[in-house]
């Protein structure tokens, strides 16, 4: 046996600490760059405010004698008329929490105080749902009351806002909206205390059969049913609401398309000139600044890069996407992250980076940038279709069918070929569940 030694050549990527922050920097949604930048703002003391930029949402106390030394009394001036003349949109009406919305309630209804802390304390138990899961003998103990005390508040929350709201499962959540309804008697009534598993199947039949009934009225009593919220708690959400804001703009210039970023929000940071002079202080002082200075353009570099990756890719998308930004999903076209990659000569996942969390202001609205990307379906024959319009396509033949007699995922495939889009049995039923429509069997009517 000989042992030899060879040496090898090879390319290593060493993730420096600039890459690391380029990359996180690089997909950043548009509200989370902002608070970025505002973090950096506050804590390196060697970063300052352009003029003109927009300014931190908390303030600082240090802008306002920073800005008139160095822009100086007419600056100052100039800039506060051109913040006067901005036309700034009146400021969202606060969104209360179902919490929130039940505690006022509670002020209203209950005077006695051991009851009203029944209430608050029922109120905060409930599930994003708006159930109540807890027994009501461990809301008793918890009180340090008793049951029908409980029982008693627990009745007057169940007549708040919304309908069903305090439900302790599914069908007492139908029971107490269908009572505010004025609706649970007969065959209503039957469904929701015994057949609501059928219901979820689709199993009509069996109901009809069990009730009495003719098809009819068990399609009947369902559609009723289903006007009621199963869920009536989570149209409040357990989060305020939040507001998208566009990273890049499009608008029609002279017939051409150009795209913008959008960057007048962001706070425009550059180094402080305070700090020019540095002969004067002591090594550990000036080391400290030199390091914040490093720091302060990498950020600077990052958020430059950014910027620019950004339009770029977003140019692109608009380019091989015309018809989409035009006429919607409808003229979407086949188009994958690696033949954007390809085309800008950039990595597959610098691309999935640049549009993760980022918008777009079209002329029609603002839209996900990645909403330009769809896979190809029927590639295998002359016509390439993108999978939106796929989708697309199932749902306007699904809401075209006959109710008696809804199209199979065969049938609609069938439909789809005559149309010139090759797709099996299976990606019809893959796109269906993707669009939340239930099967054929659940969508038949009687």
């Amino acid at each position: 046996m000989r042992l030899t030694q060879e040496t090898k050549q090879t390319q290593h990527l060493a993730m420096t600490a600039q890459l690391r922050q380029a990359i996180h920097i690089l997909q950043l949604s548009a509200s989370a760059l902002e608070e970025e930048l505002e973090c950096a703002y506050m804590e390196n003391p060697l970063l300052e405010m352009e003029e003109g930029a927009a300014p931190l949402r908390d303030g600082h106390p240090d802008m306002d004698w920073m800005a008139h030394d160095f822009y100086g009394a007419d600056d100052m001036n100039a800039a506060e008329d051109r913040m006067a003349r901005d036309t700034w949109e009146p400021a969202a009406p606060v969104a209360l929490s179902l919490e929130e919305e039940l505690l006022r309630e509670v002020d209203f209804c209950f005077s006695d105080g051991e009851k009203k802390a029944i209430a608050v304390f029922l109120i905060g138990s409930l599930d994003h749902r708006g159930y109540l899961t807890l027994p009501l003998t461990e809301a008793a103990r918890a009180t340090g009351t008793c049951v029908p005390d409980v029982t008693e508040v627990l009745r007057v929350l169940q007549s708040f806002e919304p309908a069903g709201i305090g439900a302790r499962d599914l069908a007492e959540c139908m029971r107490l909206q269908a009572e505010r309804a004025n609706l649970y008697d007969g065959l209503l009534r039957a469904v929701i205390e015994r057949h609501l598993p059928a219901v979820a199947e689709g199993r009509y039949r069996a109901i009809a059969r069990a009730e009495g009934t003719s098809l009819a009225a068990v399609q009947a009593a369902v559609d009723v049913l289903r006007t009621f919220s199963p869920k009536p708690g989570s149209a409040y959400g357990a989060e305020p609401p939040s507001y998208i804001r566009a990273d890049v703009r499009l608008a029609f210039v002279d017939g051409k398309m150009q795209v913008t970023v959008c960057s007048e929000y962001l706070p425009q940071l550059r180094i402080s000139r305070l700090y020019r002079n540095t002969a004067d202080l002591d090594q550990e002082t000036r080391s400290y600044i030199a390091r914040r200075i490093y720091a302060a353009r990498a950020l600077i570099r990052a958020v430059g890069q950014r910027g620019e990756t950004l339009r770029r890719v977003a140019e692109e998308l608009v380019h091989r996407q015309a018809d989409f930004v035009v006429a919607g999903a409808k003229g979407l076209h086949p188009l994958s992250r690696q033949t954007v990659a390809v085309a800008l000569g950039m990595h597959e996942s610098t691309i999935s980076r640049t549009v993760a969390n980022k918008y777009i202001d079209l002329p029609r609205g603002i839209v996900p940038l990645k909403a330009f990307f769809s896979s190809a379906v029927g590639a295998e024959t002359d016509t390439v279709t993108s999978a939106e319009q796929v989708r697309r396509a199932v749902s306007d033949l699904i809401a075209a069918e006959d109710e008696q007699a809804p199209l199979s995922d065969a049938q609609i495939a069938d439909r789809l070929s005559a149309r010139g889009m090759t797709v099996a049995r299976r990606t019809v039923m893959k796109y269906r569940t993707q669009l939340g429509i239930p099967s054929s069997s659940k969508r038949r009517r009687y």
